[in-house]
């Protein structure tokens, strides 16, 4: 009965498939070009790949840091890390010093 009264209505009837039709669409348009819709599946892809290069570049260079600091660790320490720290802290260099600075 009351399906019958939902009938009789047609602006009731209209409305609500006009709601669902809106609802539908909405959703719709956002799952295919929102943020993270299908048709950002690309560049979300791209953005992965480039962060995956930048931690394997620094995770090499955590390596070398590690290197660095385990010769400064032991019981005895490197002497030509002693000496480049010293100068490079210190700013003490002979006339005779060739030197090559690395590219920033």
């Amino acid at each position: 009965m009351r399906s019958n009264r939902i009938l009789h209505r047609p602006l009731t009837y209209i409305g609500s498939f006009m709601l669902l039709g809106t609802l539908v669409a909405f959703f719709g348009f956002h799952s295919l070009t929102g943020e993270r819709g299908f048709l950002m599946r690309d560049n979300l892809d791209r953005e992965i790949v480039s962060a995956q290069e930048h931690l394997n570049i620094l995770e090499k260079e955590n390596t070398l840091l590690e290197g660095r600091i385990s010769l400064m660790r032991d019981s005895e320490v490197d002497k030509d890390i002693l000496e480049e720290m010293a100068r490079s802290e210190l700013g003490l260099f002979a006339k005779d010093d060739v030197l090559i600075l690395p590219y920033q």
